[in-house]
């Protein structure tokens, strides 16, 4: 095993007990440090072992917090696959979401944008404005068009 430096190993458990964070966020961050890749994997292995690092528990976080902040499924499985976490971890945590808090979030956000574009309804250029803004925040389509 490749010998870890201890300031770095300490300064990566800060980072982690900090906030939830993937093992793609450590490796990022340890790339600054300019280890070699037996020194990288040592540490996120010590890690994992001392439960700095736990996959299953950022996921878990990262989801509850994008749905309180409104975002769709869409946009929370894009950013977790951006963050290389496994297909099969993401669905296990978007099918445990209650449809019933997304589509409270999606009411939401479509009464927020109503009250700043007053009359989006009865115009047609003002309602695609707002479906395009909640298909980026996530949402799907047909989800949209149901509650509109």
């Amino acid at each position: 095993m490749a010998d870890i430096p201890s300031d770095i190993l300490d300064q990566m458990e800060r980072f982690c007990a900090y906030q939830e964070r993937c093992a793609n966020d450590v490796r990022r961050k340890l790339t600054s440090f300019h280890l070699s890749e037996d020194q990288e994997k040592a540490i996120v292995e010590s890690l994992k072992e001392n439960g700095f690092l736990d996959e299953e528990r950022f996921v878990e976080a990262f989801v509850r917090s994008k749905v309180k902040s409104a975002w769709g499924k869409r946009k929370i499985r894009s950013a977790l696959w951006a963050k290389r976490i496994p297909d099969s971890l993401i669905q296990r945590y978007l099918d445990v979401v209650p449809e019933d808090s997304l589509r409270e979030q999606l009411r939401k956000a479509i009464e927020k944008w109503l009250r700043t574009h007053p009359g989006a309804l009865d115009n047609s250029t003002k309602r695609s404005r707002l479906i395009r803004h909640l298909v980026s925040k996530g949402y799907e389509l047909d989800e949209i068009l149901q509650e509109l």
